[in-house]
């Protein structure tokens, strides 16, 4: 039963955005013939980061059928697979910016959450107490850059990269002024995706090359996309059809 509602979403996607396994080994070619030695774990990482993106979907898909517990499991298995590649990526790429965000995507879920299932909203996780506290963990991270010690790898690339993944965490949290949300939600993704595309190429050329960058590269891209036909709709020109 897992197995078929995973595939199914897995097959929504891919009629979608069937561009993107294109682009993928495209990308994996470019990293092979790179010389970078970690192709393994850079073929791996995104390939787990779009396992847990479909666990999304099917969380997604499982609240519209009224079935919040199962949307649940399918919460805490995709956050799992997050957590484990950011902490992999951490250790082996220095790329701990991935996770600096976490504690905002995770009171961020628990107030749509609560939005959705319990009809209940905590009023303080907002896009304002949120900017506050993304401005702190940033701060705290740049800061723990500048320790050679502790292996932050913190380029100018990363920087605009995890600007995008703080906004978009931001957005998630706009949940009062669907106009604002999709204005930031278009900004972040931009970011994530031109970040992370800067990141890359930087690290083709310095050989060390982080499965993460790959992964917000793409996927992004793909929400980018989808976003980007929804203009009309958001800007108020005509109806969503």
């Amino acid at each position: 039963m897992l197995a078929e509602k995973f595939f199914t979403e897995v097959s929504h996607f891919s009629k979608a955005n069937w561009w993107v396994y294109i682009a993928y080994v495209l990308l994996l070619a470019a990293v092979y013939f790179s010389g970078a030695p970690n192709l393994v774990s850079v073929a791996t990482i995104p390939s787990l980061h779009f396992i847990a993106d479909i666990f999304i979907m099917m969380m997604l898909t499982a609240y519209l059928r009224g079935e919040y517990r199962e949307g649940a499991y399918y919460q805490i298995i995709s956050m799992l697979i997050f957590l484990s590649v950011k902490i992999y990526t951490g250790l082996m790429d220095g790329g701990w910016h991935y996770l600096a965000a976490d504690p905002i995507y995770i009171l961020a879920a628990i107030k749509n959450y609560r939005r959705d299932v319990s009809k209940k909203d905590l009023k303080f996780v907002n896009n304002r107490t949120m900017t506050a506290l993304s401005v702190i963990l940033i701060t705290i991270i740049v800061i723990l850059s500048r320790d050679p010690q502790l292996k932050i790898h913190l380029t100018p690339a990363r920087f605009v990269q995890m600007g995008g993944i703080f906004l978009f965490a931001i957005a998630l949290t706009t949940t009062d002024h669907e106009r604002q949300r999709y204005e930031l939600s278009m900004v972040a993704l931009a970011a994530m995706v031109v970040g992370s595309g800067w990141e890359l190429l930087d690290s083709l050329d310095s050989k060390l090359v982080a499965g993460l960058a790959l992964s917000y590269l793409l996927l992004p891209l793909t929400v980018l996309v989808f976003y980007s036909k929804k203009w009309s709709y958001y800007m108020g020109h005509q109806k969503l059809i």
